[in-house]
């Protein structure tokens, strides 16, 4: 069962319903960014959804990248799964990690093995750091964002929850 059912089928049971019906002159234009997610409520299983991105990033020029959307402070996230259409909000603490699959080769450090909560062993890179202050990997789990970049084979982003890094080996 896909993970939009499983949740369609809690709210059911508790009669709540979920109604998006929105005026079409109170919608903001998003654009659609698809990646794979991991959620703490099925760790083992992987999910193509689409996250819902600006068209402007809130601090360059240019549009809103993954990055910036998931460390953007905001509790739930609207999505919708890309096998079946669905849509669905999801509260930012039950994203384990979020794969995206980028054009371009990334330059990568070491490699770690990153230990979840949940039992999921990611194997990953560090991004090959440009800034001298940020060159341990202690320095960049220390900082204050939500979800952390790691690169995996050389061309998918790999942004993981923090809060559900257990162990970082390898360092």
């Amino acid at each position: 069962m896909n993970i939009v059912m499983q949740m369609a089928n809690t709210l059911n049971q508790k009669g709540a319903a979920l109604e998006m019906n929105l005026n079409p002159e109170l919608r903001v234009p998003k654009r659609e960014v698809p990646a794979e997610i991991s959620f703490t409520f099925a760790p083992e299983t992987l999910c193509w959804c689409y996250f819902y991105l600006s068209f402007y990033s809130p601090r360059r020029n240019g549009e809103e990248s993954l990055a910036e959307h998931l460390n953007s402070g905001q509790s739930f996230f609207p999505m919708r799964d890309k096998a079946n259409k669905e849509f669905f909000i999801v509260h930012v603490d039950q994203i384990l990690y979020v794969r995206e699959a980028v054009l371009m080769e990334i330059k990568t450090g070491r490699p770690l093995n990153l230990h979840l909560d949940r039992g999921t062993m990611l194997r990953a890179s560090l991004p090959e750091s440009q800034r001298a202050w940020q060159a341990r990997p202690i320095d960049m789990l220390n900082e204050a964002v939500r979800f952390m970049a790691f690169v995996q084979d050389d061309h998918t982003r790999l942004y993981v929850n923090k809060d559900h890094i257990a162990r970082v080996e390898g360092l």
